[in-house]
């Protein structure tokens, strides 16, 4: 049988207020009476009852967390920022992954709602939620991350996607470039958009027309990447470089020039977006647009938090944080390997590194 707070008092010899008192703080309790109540709770193991406690104070001290796809290496230091502001402010974080897919997500955002979660942060899917302005009318601190929830007014955390994509797309025609494929991410989503937007912009820019052949829907996903890339790679005249516009993609369309025995960058040049471990140990080195993922998560959490607590105004915010290109040798214009940049990746100083050589699948 579960230890209950009656069993406690019993146990110490004092009474449920006590208990409570010395649980929670409320009142100050006598050294020696609180190190008897504490001993009885450890020889009980009792464990506070956190639903009863949420009930009472209306606050289950947890935050929901929707992610996109967990597979996604993008989201890994993300999800520990957002931990580490949560946790130092009293929360626990609930992980709920959608999968891209509209109806999880509504089934996640229904079962947070039930669980009483006292605020709600989101990677939405693209595709409107009514739930979700419902939340935001109910009192629910909200706040959206990597993209914008459509039609929704409540805090968002985004990175510059034109800019980014735009400056990887300028720097592979600075290299000579003028056939430069890109394979975009899923269709209808914020991010898909302005990092084709970026691409446009910047083809305008070298006022070098734009050949639709070179323009690949991918899915964001590894094998998206890979078809993708074959396609481009079967045209007639096949582009000399490509832009992809997120870090599985990127991986997908190495594993595509692996496997036709394509040349990186002497035969094909890429650049991709989202920087991630791997890019600056596989051979050639990954070009990359790189997105403060950690900055993401923390700025969102602290965000929230400001939210539950009352803070941040009246007035939705936007906050939109820089990316910035790393340039490596998979564009054709990168150096020699760092040992600080490895270091960076493993956490010690690198042995051997001439011969470091990692499989794009």
């Amino acid at each position: 049988m579960r230890a209950t707070i009656n069993d406690v008092a019993r146990e110490a010899g004092v009474s449920i207020t006590t208990v409570s008192h010395v649980l929670n703080g409320t009142r100050s309790v006598a050294e020696p009476t609180k190190q008897r109540v504490l001993a009885a709770i450890e020889r009980l193991h009792y464990e506070v009852n956190s639903l009863a406690q949420s009930l009472k104070s209306d606050r289950s001290q947890t935050i929901g967390l929707l992610v996109t796809d967990i597979s996604n290496p993008f989201f890994t230091s993300l999800v520990r920022g957002v931990e580490d502001i949560a946790n130092a402010a009293g929360y626990g974080v609930m992980l709920c992954n959608t999968d891209e897919n509209p109806d999880k997500e509504l089934t996640y955002l229904r079962m947070l709602r039930r669980k009483r979660v006292d605020a709600i942060l989101m990677a939405p899917t693209g595709i409107p939620q009514p739930l979700v302005d419902q939340l935001i009318g109910q009192g629910v601190p909200l706040v959206c991350f990597d993209r914008p929830s459509p039609g929704a007014l409540c805090d968002t955390v985004l990175v510059d996607n034109v800019g980014g994509a735009q400056q990887a797309v300028s720097h592979l025609l600075r290299l000579g470039h003028q056939r430069v494929g890109v394979i975009t991410g899923l269709s209808g989503v914020g991010t898909t958009n302005e990092r084709l937007d970026g691409y446009m912009r910047a083809m305008a820019e070298h006022a070098i027309p734009v050949d639709e052949d070179l323009v690949r829907l991918g899915n964001s996903r590894l094998d998206g990447g890979f078809r993708e890339m074959l396609s481009l790679l079967d045209l007639p005249t096949p582009p000399t470089a490509v832009f992809t516009t997120n870090n599985l993609m990127t991986l997908g369309a190495l594993g595509a020039l692996q496997a036709r025995q394509v040349g990186v960058p002497d035969e094909m040049a890429i650049v991709g977006f989202d920087d991630f471990e791997w890019a600056a140990v596989l051979r050639p080195r990954i070009t990359t647009v790189a997105q403060p993922t950690y900055e993401i998560g923390k700025t969102a959490a602290r965000m929230l938090i400001d939210r539950i607590e009352g803070r941040g105004g009246s007035d939705p915010r936007r906050v939109v944080l820089p990316t910035r290109l790393i340039v490596r040798e998979s564009c054709g214009a990168g150096g020699s390997i760092h040992p600080a940049e490895l270091e960076d990746v493993f956490g010690r100083p690198p042995v051997h590194v001439a011969d470091v050589q990692l499989s794009a699948h």
